[in-house]
């Protein structure tokens, strides 16, 4: 895995699979053993600029900031299934 610029991670619980921010393409992506990346929340979610991340269970809390918007700052909790939210 390379290219991506990470904000905040937390370790999902499952393995070495972790949950990383992304804060300029305003997406929440999974990253596997390996490398690989997948989008599990982004800007339809409601996420904007996030800057940290935390797992509890099967929750997810997503603080987005809206640094660059300065609209809707918030906090995003969902509940994760698969690759993306369910």
């Amino acid at each position: 895995m390379s290219g991506l610029s990470l904000d905040d991670f937390a370790f999902t619980g499952r393995g070495d699979q972790v949950l990383a921010t992304l804060s300029a393409p305003n997406k929440v992506v999974r990253i596997r053993p390996g490398g690989t990346a997948t989008t599990v929340l982004d800007a339809g979610d409601g996420v904007q600029n996030p800057t940290s991340v935390a797992v509890r269970g099967r929750e997810v809390y997503v603080l987005s900031a809206a640094c660059t918007t300065a609209e809707d700052p918030n906090l995003l909790r969902a509940r994760l299934h698969g690759g993306r939210r369910g």
